[in-house]
């Protein structure tokens, strides 16, 4: 599913009009004179995969300098996230059949998808034949790729139908109710199981023909009927394929856009501390600068080796050296609102450390407020604004007055897109020490 209103540009090929093209995904599609479209493209960033045809001509393959020197003008589409560009990707080459991406692969045929609705129970394949198939996919990986993290939101089956147990993949989670068991079914048991197991594979039809946002509202309609009905195990396994869902349509960034300073980026990230310092301001009026932005994130089970860990973005670039890890002192039962209290307190105690302009938490209000206790209790000159990501949906948490207030901002607006970024690198970096802390505590003493 791409942007409702999808802006579509077309411009001249010169560096100025290059640099023009936005930091987004989305597709992007090359002209010849004619106005035809001669190649269809996804990208993470739409700007720096265009720049790389232009930049690093000498390291291209004779097709596809080729297609270079045979570009005239250059369409894009923004789309919401790089999942989306690659369903829209594969809708457009369907529909326009262009030639570069035919030769691409040096006249290989591409890959489809087959869901073979006519049977009574399909089973989701990769075929080569275009005829009634979803695609063309560009390659067998990003074929693949998509059905696994489908798979992880709606079951399906992709092995064949044997009478009797149930494949591995049930196992897992990833084939429920699995046909190759349906088919032992009593007749009562197997007519609804049959209608189960065909509603999963009609919805994972509508997701990759881009109807995601239609998907998600039936399975909401899905969970509230089963709560209605006091179903709420079956509710709650609905609400967590609504997450996951919510997870695959969020905006994926490519790491190395932001690792580095350079040019290309510059503007990306100035664009992205000015529209989060314009959602912050009316909460946190002098706020005037993102210079340093923190994150801290908690990772643990049930309790037991939990890892603090904070993280730095140095006006708007990920900053490894400073970097810091906290080892919880936990008790048993211990939640994750006194564990934050604990790091910030701990954080603040260091006040060799530079005091961040902005301080994230990852969590909803329940986190927020224990940092905002934390703060509190440390007599500190400069007050610092703390805000929460609530990875549910993304929902900014803000101060407002003396409470707490959810904001939802549009995931295409860039100032939610470097929240992310900082959430996802403290996430990694906590867990990272984590399962350290994990592995050490298995280790028999020497």
């Amino acid at each position: 599913m791409y942007c409702a209103c999808p802006s579509t540009h077309i411009m001249d090929i010169h560096s100025k009009s290059i640099t023009s093209l936005p930091h987004n995904s989305g597709v992007y599609l090359y002209r010849n004179n004619q106005g035809v479209i001669i190649y269809v493209g996804k990208a993470i960033d739409i700007q720096k995969r265009v720049r790389q045809y232009f930049e690093h001509s000498a390291q291209l393959s004779i097709k596809t300098k080729q297609l270079v020197d045979t570009i005239a003008t250059i369409d894009h589409i923004t789309t919401i996230s790089e999942f989306d560009a690659i369903l829209l990707e594969a809708k457009l080459i369907s529909t326009y059949q262009p030639k570069y991406n035919m030769i691409a692969k040096d006249d290989k045929s591409p890959i489809y998808i087959n869901i073979p609705t006519q049977d009574t129970l399909p089973i989701i394949s990769l075929v080569r034949k275009s005829k009634n198939n979803i695609g063309p996919f560009q390659s067998t990986h990003v074929a693949k790729q998509l059905l696994s993290l489908i798979r992880t939101i709606i079951p399906f089956c992709r092995q064949k139908i044997r009478k009797g147990k149930p494949c591995f993949y049930t196992h897992l989670g990833l084939c429920h109710p699995c046909p190759s068991e349906i088919v032992t079914f009593n007749p009562l048991k197997q007519k609804e199981s049959i209608r189960v197991y065909r509603n999963n594979i009609h919805l994972v039809k509508n997701v990759l023909l881009g109807k995601s946002i239609a998907t998600r509202k039936q399975l909401e309609r899905t969970m509230y009927a089963y709560a209605k009905i006091n179903n709420f195990e079956q509710a709650a396994y609905i609400r967590n394929q609504i997450q996951h869902l919510d997870d695959l349509l969020q905006t994926h960034f490519d790491p190395s856009l932001y690792t580095t300073t350079s040019a290309d980026i510059g503007e990306t990230i100035e664009n992205e501390l000015r529209d989060l310092k314009e959602i912050l301001t009316p909460y946190y009026p002098k706020i005037s600068t993102l210079n340093r932005i923190e994150c801290i994130d908690i990772s643990q089970t049930s309790g037991m080796n939990a890892a603090g860990s904070l993280v730095v973005l140095d006006h708007g670039i990920i900053n490894t050296s400073l970097y810091r890890k906290f080892s919880i002192d936990s008790t048993g039962g211990q939640h994750d609102t006194e564990m934050i209290h604990q790091v910030i307190t701990r954080r603040l105690h260091h006040t060799e450390w530079e005091y961040p302009n902005l301080l994230i938490i990852d969590g909803g209000k329940g986190q927020v407020k224990a940092a905002y206790e934390a703060l509190f209790s440390y007599s500190i000159s400069i007050p610092i604004p703390i805000i929460g990501l609530a990875k549910r949906f993304e929902h900014i948490i803000v101060q407002d007055s003396d409470a707490f207030k959810e904001l939802r901002i549009p995931l295409t607006r860039p100032g939610i897109h470097i929240i992310q970024r900082i959430r996802d690198e403290s996430h990694r970096f906590a867990h990272q020490y984590h399962v350290l802390k994990r592995k050490k505590a298995y280790l028999p003493e020497i």
